[in-house]
């Protein structure tokens, strides 16, 4: 999962919110309330990520937190800020590739994922995905 920050925003003669999506530049997603703009965010974020991908343009997974973005001039009239999450292997096929582990180590995966009822697979791909976000 990659999170992203929103910056939502609401002027004070209008009833329905905007939002900035700080780090996909280009994303501005709309809503008549709060859930509606969040639930837009996370659609146009899909929808972006997914245009750069087919553009060929490589997808930047480290976002900036919101404290990161709140020093800036720019987003200083944010009324909130929420924080939506795409699962970037959503837009990607699935691969096959061998793995030369020590027996030990594959039985021990082995016996987690079938307590955890998951797939050898889906374990490694969220532990890449949870060892890359740090």
């Amino acid at each position: 999962m990659i999170y992203y920050p929103i910056a939502i925003f609401q002027d004070s003669d209008q009833s329905n919110f905007g939002a900035i999506i700080p780090d996909l530049a280009g994303a501005y997603p709309v809503g008549d309330t709060i859930e509606e703009v969040i639930q837009d965010a996370h659609e146009l974020a899909q929808f972006h990520i997914e245009g750069l991908l087919d553009a060929g343009i490589p997808l930047n997974n480290k976002s900036k937190s919101i404290q990161e973005h709140r020093l800036n001039p720019e987003y200083k009239d944010a009324v909130l800020w929420a924080m939506i999450a795409v699962d970037e292997t959503v837009f990607t096929k699935q691969v096959r590739f061998n793995v030369s582990w020590s027996e030990y180590l594959l039985k021990q995966v082995d016996e987690y994922v079938a307590q955890h009822h998951e797939t050898r697979s889906g374990f490694l791909a969220r532990a890449v995905q949870q060892a890359m976000q740090h």
